[in-house]
C-alpha cells in the first residue's frame, strides 16, 4: 500500500507553485510541473555600453529610468560645473537640452521622459529644483528646504526623495519628499551620509546604503517617513557609491577609493542581506545609475580622470528556481 512518505517524502516539500521568497540551496518538488527544483544564485555580469558624449562625474540621473531609457544631467567635467544633459537608448547617448543651472553633486530621480534634478553646488550650496518633460528643463518655483550638495535621490518626478548630502561643516541626515511641486521635510537618517550615498526604490519603499559612519557599509530602509537600520554591506564604500533597483531587490556598485575592491565592487540586496556579484570593468566613483537589479546601467564617474564609460548589468538575481535534471 502506498504511503505519504513513499509519495511525497519527508525531506522535500511538494507544492503546486514555487516558494517565495527563495533561499539559496532550497529544494522542492513542483507537483504542477512534475519537476524537482533548486534555488540557485546568479552573480550577473557587466558589459560595455555606449560612451557618453560628455565625460563627467557627480551629476544627477533618472534613477527610476531603465537600462534602455535613461537620462543623466549636470556634474563636473573638470574645473567647470556642467549643465549638459544626455539620454540613453540602450546603445548610444544623445545630447538633450541643458539644465537651467550648471552644478555638481546634485540629486536626481524620475524617468527619461519625466525627470527630476535638485540640489548641488553651483557654486555655493543650492536647493534649486528642475523638472524634465522629455524635451526641456523647467525651474520649479519651490526648491529644497535644506540647500546641500552631494546628496542622492530616488523615486519619481511626482514622488521623489532627496537624501543626505553635505551641508557644511557636517554630513547631512536630512530627507525631503517631493510631490511634483513642493518639498516636505521627512524623517532623518540613522547614519548621516555625505558624498552621494547609494539609494534606490520609491518614496514609500526606499533603500539607502554605503557612505557615512566609520566603515561606509550601513544600510537603511525608508517607508516614506522613517528609517530602519538593516544588514550592512560586505565592502566598505566610504564615498560616492551608486544604486539601482527596489527596496527588496537592489544593486550597489562602485565607490571610493578608486582602486579595488570598492571602486569596482558590486553587491546584490535581496531584502535581507547583501551578496557579492561580478565587479565593474572600470573601477570608479561618482557615476550615476538606473534600472533594476537584473538590468542596470552605470555611466560616467571618476577613476582619477573623468570618464564617459557606460556599463550594462544583466542577471544578478540572488536566487532563482532551476529545474533539476539528470543531464
Amino acid at each position: 500500500m502506498a504511503t505519504y512518505k513513499g509519495i511525497n517524502g519527508f525531506a522535500v516539500q511538494s507544492v503546486a507553485t514555487d516558494p517565495s521568497p527563495l533561499e539559496e540551496g532550497q529544494v522542492w518538488y513542483n507537483n504542477a510541473t512534475y519537476a524537482f527544483k533548486l534555488a540557485t544564485s546568479s552573480v550577473g555580469s557587466w558589459a560595455t555600453g555606449g560612451t557618453m558624449n560628455t565625460a563627467r562625474a557627480a551629476g544627477g540621473a533618472s534613477s527610476s529610468g531603465t537600462q534602455t531609457a535613461s537620462l543623466i544631467f549636470g556634474g563636473t567635467t573638470g574645473p567647470a560645473y556642467s549643465a549638459a544633459s544626455e539620454s540613453y537608448n540602450g546603445s548610444s547617448w544623445t545630447n538633450t537640452p541643458s539644465l537651467n543651472t550648471s552644478r555638481v553633486g546634485m540629486g536626481g530621480a524620475g524617468t527619461q521622459t519625466a525627470g527630476l534634478g535638485f540640489g548641488g553646488y553651483a557654486p555655493g550650496n543650492t536647493g534649486a529644483t528642475e523638472l524634465w518633460n522629455g524635451s526641456s528643463w523647467t525651474t520649479n518655483p519651490s526648491g529644497l528646504n535644506f540647500a546641500r550638495r552631494y546628496l542622492s535621490g530616488f523615486g519619481l518626478q511626482t514622488a521623489g526623495v532627496g537624501v543626505g548630502g553635505v551641508a557644511p561643516p557636517t554630513a547631512s541626515s536630512a530627507t525631503e519628499n517631493f510631490n511634483g511641486s513642493t518639498w516636505t521635510t521627512s524623517g532623518t537618517l540613522n547614519t548621516p551620509r555625505d558624498n552621494q550615498v547609494g539609494a534606490s526604490g520609491t518614496q514609500t519603499a526606499g533603500l539607502v546604503f554605503g557612505v557615512g559612519g566609520p566603515t561606509g557599509t550601513a544600510t537603511e530602509t525608508y517607508n516614506g517617513a522613517t528609517y530602519t537600520t538593516v544588514s550592512s554591506m560586505n565592502t566598505p564604500r566610504p564615498a560616492a557609491t551608486t544604486g539601482a533597483g527596489t527596496q527588496t531587490a537592489s544593486l550597489a556598485f562602485g565607490g571610493q577609493p578608486y582602486s579595488p575592491p570598492s571602486g569596482s565592487a558590486t553587491e546584490l540586496w535581496n531584502g535581507t542581506s547583501w551578496t557579492n556579484a561580478s565587479s565593474l570593468s572600470t573601477a570608479r566613483s561618482q557615476m550615476k545609475g538606473s534600472g533594476t537589479q537584473t538590468s542596470a546601467l552605470a555611466a560616467g564617474g571618476s577613476n582619477a580622470v573623468y570618464t564617459g564609460a557606460t556599463e550594462e548589468f544583466t542577471g544578478g538575481s540572488v536566487t532563482s528556481a532551476k529545474t533539476i535534471t539528470t543531464s
